[in-house]
């Protein structure tokens, strides 16, 4: 026992906060924990193609092999134009690792049975690296409106300079261009040329193609040396292409592409584009690597920008968006908090132990604790965010308590003692089983958390640990320090003053509530007839709470994503951003620019790939609070409702709720599940008015109503056989006149350049307009094919290889809540009357999902509490004391969140379920005394009345520390408040009621029960 050796104790301190000190200035820094969605998913781009022939081409067999895949849970699957999405939903816990072969080897099975325009699938495996940490603005200072060139010199340079210098440095994986211009060499061919010379587009294309060989074609051998043979490509310029032999003409001369082509570098068809207060740049998306510290990649990223800036002073580098001064000011204000919290909890301490060597006796316990988390932390590589670093400082009255309770039992047996070793030695030994199973239920409320599934478990974790970690480390302290330091700093004799009078005060608080102890005990029915109103009126205010899976934080941001008509080319997207900038920079601030992303701007990141189109584009805005945030939104309405076919919903701010499942989600999904989707578009309005005549005000609203327009050729197979006009050769020229047809790549130094064929005229804009000029006649497109115009949905959904149509439903959270079930009945209705099935989704159900799981925790975690406590008191019935008051400690957190309008989280969840082993703590000290001071005198009012006596004291510390402790935690100020303020108000509420009914209704319940039990037995007697 280190009672004995003083000098160890003190070298175990220093040690600790030696080795927590360093620890903590190496933990790895983030906003929230990494939470990796069991997801994957499979992109396949097909060109052209409409929606309807990529689900049944692409989707339709994929889905049907990967379904196979061990582990899977859902398969959601999207056919748009030119390209294929199947996202496969894993089980919580699955190996993703393993699963991302699995599903690799099944796309190689079934590579070649898709069509062969189609491009190879790409597999996306779903990570929290796939959001940037920071996004870069590349401009060019010398020219306000830069042309092609300067423009495709500034993309060369990102690729070349910017982006390796910045993937070569630590933490940092990926750099990814948004609005980058594309060079290509086009080769806009003239038809009547062509056929003057008799030379075919197949031809021109083979004999570019050819030009642009680089092989290996063998070896030499000359004695003891081998030289390899290699063909150089013909093409190391513009000039190259434009003489690339075509043919020998009959005078001998050679007809070269010049001669009948126009040859030159020109744009690409963008593909996405990014603007800046109405000025386009060239944006880069820098990605840390997966588990690297945020803001150390940011911070490292930092000088390397300087230094490039220096370097290149015609070039402007800016940083747009950033996530790492959010983190830090989050975590630092959390540290702050985290120090404020144990000032405030020392000072309680002060005021009411007897000296003024005592709190310092006890303080040790908080910084101790404190430091050999952070080591803790370190060597089992958890990370410090806001949610470890909240279950620490929410600990922080916690810590004390175990000190606090060894102390109060140290100077009870001060009077009788010899000396302070004695009293030290016995009051310790006399409390620490006591001691220990108050901080075994504390920690086995977490223990759950730590093996639960899925999202809960994954996003807790952190917090679960620590916490425990914590509060294992003051119970050491309290144990094995703590009388070492009474031994050390106490004085024979010592104890009794008062500072500024408090103990005098607590004393008269003690006769008061001893009197009001009395009182309550003589009218039991009355007072717990009481209770069970306030558990009533909880229970109804649990159902008016507002609940959310995390905490709304006050606007900083606001990001919409815009939708255009489903035709909308990427210019007049463009064209339409600038607009709604235009109206929205009057209310702007000055120094914080509206930033744009549009097109196809991330093709790794999972929430973009299936959200973005060439029709679309991402506005983020900022704002600063409510006020204006409110004011943004009306100006958004109103710009909107003057645009017919314009659609728009906001989006989550990246930086808080990027880790959430379903969290781009509308609140409810209704899907039709059914073949044959013009039935259950038909079926739609019946759905709403079965919902409706139910007494349900439900307005349906398709997700993807947005439609294509298409034109559909069917070749007229007589007149093309009569012209001599393969199908090839019409679609060869179609595909050159409109996209261009790809025909090779040109290595140009490190970059690969496309070499494309493309018609001299491109500015057709109705296919009945379009004459093919092949085999020295000119024919109509008409008289080769029919041509009709159709329409068909933007976007097609398939869920588990089922068709479906989604419908989204204006109904809350507390709407579902309330009336779910009937919601559901009626659904079941419809399907029998209709035989279409109707699947419930969206992000209400996580919510739904997240509130019965953690409700699901709490139930085992009192099972488990109720389990120690048995095994501690040896008996089934004083452990059912001590848990009946639990329920009524919730009643103040619930009643504080309906006061506050704080909604009902994940966050302030977590701060009922530590106010669970709170309660359980207090309960624990008071029922254990009386339980012991019947067994000593038989006497049930006596052991009340001593347990009201001695552990009224140290039951009113521990809630003040801890409640004191939590006040930092409140206070509306720093980045990511919001998520304090949740945690810390549910566990103040409840800290207050549980206080009270620690105090008052556990002796009720122990004399009611005891009671009884003693009746019972003389009776039997």
């Amino acid at each position: 026992m280190l009672l004995r050796r003083p000098i160890t104790a003190f070298m175990l301190i220093l040690a600790t906060l030696i080795f927590g000190t360093i620890a903590l200035s190496e933990l790895s820094v983030s906003l929230l924990p990494e939470v990796d969605s069991p997801t994957l998913l499979v992109r396949t781009d097909w060109s052209g193609a409409a929606p309807r022939e990529v689900e049944q081409r692409i989707n339709e067999p994929m889905e049907a092999v990967l379904s196979t895949v061990k582990g899977l849970e859902s398969v959601h699957g999207f056919a748009r134009q030119g390209q294929s999405i199947i996202s496969l939903r894993f089980k919580w816990g699955q190996n993703m690792d393993l699963s991302f072969l699995n599903v690799r080897e099944k796309l190689d099975q079934i590579r070649y049975t898709l069509p062969e325009q189609a491009d190879r699938p790409q597999l996306v495996q779903n990570t929290a690296s796939d959001e940037p940490i920071a996004v870069l603005g590349v401009t060019s200072l010398n020219e306000s409106d830069p042309d092609f060139g300067t423009r495709l010199n500034l993309k060369r340079w990102a690729e070349q300079v910017l982006s390796r210098r910045l993937e070569q440095a630590d933490g940092i994986a990926q750099t990814v261009l948004v609005g980058a211009v594309e060079p290509e060499v086009q080769i806009r061919f003239r038809p009547k040329a062509l056929n003057r010379f008799g030379v075919s587009l197949s031809e021109v294309e083979n004999l570019v193609s050819q030009a642009n060989l680089f092989t290996a074609t063998g070896e030499l051998r000359d004695g003891w040396y081998r030289y390899s043979l290699k063909i150089q490509s013909r093409i190391k310029s513009i000039g190259d292409v434009q003489e690339v032999p075509l043919k020998t003409l009959g005078t001998g001369r050679v007809l070269k592409l010049s001669d009948v082509a126009e040859v030159q570098l020109d744009e690409a068809d963008p593909t996405s584009f990014s603007l800046v207060d109405e000025h386009e740049v060239l944006s880069v998306l820098v990605k840390k690597e997966y588990g690297a510290n945020t803001v150390e990649a940011y911070d490292t990223m930092l000088p390397l920008l300087d230094e490039l800036r220096g370097q290149n002073a015609n070039i402007g580098i800016t940083v747009l968006q950033e996530n790492a001064s959010f983190i830090r000011n989050a975590i630092n204000n959390l540290l702050q908090t985290l120090l404020y919290g144990a000032v405030l909890a020392f000072i309680v301490l002060f005021l009411f132990l007897d000296n003024w060597r005592t709190p310092f006796t006890i303080g040790v316990a908080i910084p101790v604790s404190i430091f050999l988390t952070f080591f803790v932390m370190f060597i089992s590589d958890i990370q410090l965010n806001i949610v470890s670093l909240s279950g620490l400082t929410l600990g922080i009255g916690l810590l004390v308590d175990n000190a606090i309770i060894v102390l109060e039992n140290i100077n009870r047996h001060r009077s009788a003692s010899t000396s302070v070793f004695e009293a030290a030695d016995l009051g310790t030994r006399e409390i620490a089983l006591a001691v220990t199973a108050s901080t075994l239920t504390t920690i086995s409320v977490f223990l759950p958390l730590v093996f639960l599934g899925g999202f809960e478990g994954a996003f807790f974790q952190d917090q679960a640990w620590t916490l425990s970690i914590s509060l294992l480390a003051s119970l050491g302290v309290a144990l094995l320090i703590l009388p070492v330091l009474v031994t050390q700093f106490q004085k024979e004799g010592e104890g009794g003053s008062s500072v500024f009078g408090v103990n005098r005060f607590f004393d008269r608080m003690r006769d008061r509530y001893e009197q009001s102890l009395q009182w309550a005990l003589r009218r039991k029915a009355l007072f717990l007839g009481g209770m069970s109103v306030l558990l009533i009126a909880a229970l109804y205010l649990f159902m008016l709470v507002h609940k959310s899976v995390l905490p709304e934080t006050e606007p900083r941001q606001l990001r919409y994503q815009v939708r255009l008509p489903g035709n909308t080319s990427l210019h007049a997207t463009r064209q339409a951003a600038e607009s709604l900038i235009n109206r929205l920079n009057q209310m702007k601030q000055e120094d914080r620019p509206i930033r744009v992303l549009g097109g196809y701007t991330d093709q790794t990141n999972l929430s973009n790939l299936s959200e973005e189109g060439i029709n679309k584009f991402t506005m983020s805005i900022p704002v600063d609070g409510y006020a204006m945030a409110d004011r943004v939104r009306e100006t958004i309405t109103g710009y909107f409702q003057e645009q017919p076919g314009w659609t728009t919903k906001p989006l989550a701010v990246q930086n808080a709720l990027n880790v959430l499942p379903s969290a781009s989600e509308p609140p409810v999904l209704f899907r039709l599940v059914d073949k044959n989707r013009r039935q259950s578009e038909q079926l739609a309005p019946r759905l709403q008015e079965r919902l409706r005549s139910a007494g349900l005000d439900i307005t349906l609203a398709r997700q993807y109503e947005q439609e294509l327009d298409t034109y559909q050729l069917r070749f007229k197979t007589q007149n093309l056989l009569q012209l001599g006009i393969s199908e090839q050769e019409v679609i060869r020229y179609l595909e050159s006149l409109t996209r261009g047809s790809w025909i090779t790549d040109w290595n140009r130094q490190d970059e690969n350049v496309p070499i494309r064929l493309v018609g001299y005229d491109r500015q057709i804009f109705e296919p009945e307009n379009i004459v093919l000029d092949l085999n020295n006649r000119q024919v109509p497109l008409v008289k080769l094919a029919s041509i009709e115009r159709a329409s068909e949905p933007e976007q097609l959904e398939r869920v588990n290889q089922t068709p479906v149509l989604s419908y989204m439903g204006d109904i809350s959270f507390t709407d579902w809540w309330w009336r779910g079930e009937e919601i559901r009945a009626s659904l079941t209705d419809f399907a029998r009357e209709t035989g279409t099935e109707v699947q419930v989704g969206g992000a209400v159900m996580g919510v739904a999902s997240l509130l019965s799981d953690m409700g699901l925790l709490l139930l085992i975690s009192v099972v488990i509490i109720y389990i120690i406590l048995s095994v501690q008191f040896e008996s089934l019935r004083h452990p059912l004391i001590i848990l009946a008051a639990v329920p009524f400690a919730w009643v103040g957190s619930v009643a504080v969140l309906w006061m506050t309008g704080i909604s009902l989280n994940a966050l302030s969840f977590m701060g009922i379920l530590i106010l669970t082993g709170i309660a359980v703590n207090d309960s624990i000290l008071k029922v254990d005394f009386m339980r012991r001071y019947l067994a000593d005198t038989g006497d049930l009012h006596q052991a009340i009345t001593q347990a009201g006596l001695h552990r009224f004291r140290p039951v009113v510390m521990t809630s003040l520390t801890t409640i004191f402790g939590l006040i930092p935690m409140l206070l509306p100020f720093g980045d990511g408040y919001a998520f304090r303020q949740s945690l810390a108000l549910a566990l103040m509420g409840g800290m207050v009621t549980s206080t009270l009914l620690t105090l008052y209704l556990v002796p009720i319940i122990f004399q009611w029960v005891e009671g009884r039990r003693i009746r019972n037995g003389k009776i039997r007697n």
